[in-house]
């Protein structure tokens, strides 16, 4: 038996977990965030369940009722999972943020790398504090998809890169 730390949040990392990126707005502001800490909570009704660390950033935009977006990568896209580890640097005039190409969806405003193999789009459902992160629980209304779905190659996870990020 152990309380190691160092351990502990070994074991926690090699759980298999996927790796995506948070889409979010308010309507005059947009951010991605690289987020690992994600699951279907609920197929009726679709629910996605979500943690975000405690003091990130992604946490100014959410609350009930907001617009959100689960991007989902292939598995080559690792390098492009690591530039949204730290709040990006958005150009609106010329749609890059932090260096990758992304588009908007009209209907909803959040962004994704033009790239990204496609996006879950729904709402904040509720928020519950769990300490250290925010459990956010999601609706998911809708899908953005950049390729047919029986093209698309392996989803990123955890395991395809040397991240450990939780979330």
């Amino acid at each position: 038996m152990t309380d190691d730390d160092a351990l502990l949040r070994r074991a926690l990392w090699a759980m298999p977990s996927g790796l995506y990126l948070l889409s979010l707005t308010d309507g005059e502001r947009s951010h991605l965030m690289t987020i690992s800490l994600v699951m279907q909570a609920s197929k009726e009704p679709r629910r996605l369940a979500m943690s975000v660390e405690r003091g990130a950033l992604a946490l100014e935009f959410v609350y009930e009722g907001a617009a959100v977006g689960l991007v989902l990568l292939d598995q080559t896209q690792a390098p492009l999972a690591r530039k949204f580890a730290k709040p990006p640097a958005f150009d609106p005039t010329t749609m890059v943020a932090s260096g990758v190409s992304v588009v908007r969806d009209f209907g909803s405003g959040l962004l994704m790398p033009r790239d990204a193999l496609g996006m879950l789009l729904g709402k904040v459902v509720a928020m519950v504090s769990l300490g250290s992160h925010w459990l956010i629980t999601s609706s998911i209304d809708s899908m953005v998809v950049r390729q047919p779905l029986e093209a698309w190659p392996a989803v990123l996870s955890m395991s395809d890169t040397r991240m450990h990020y939780g979330g």
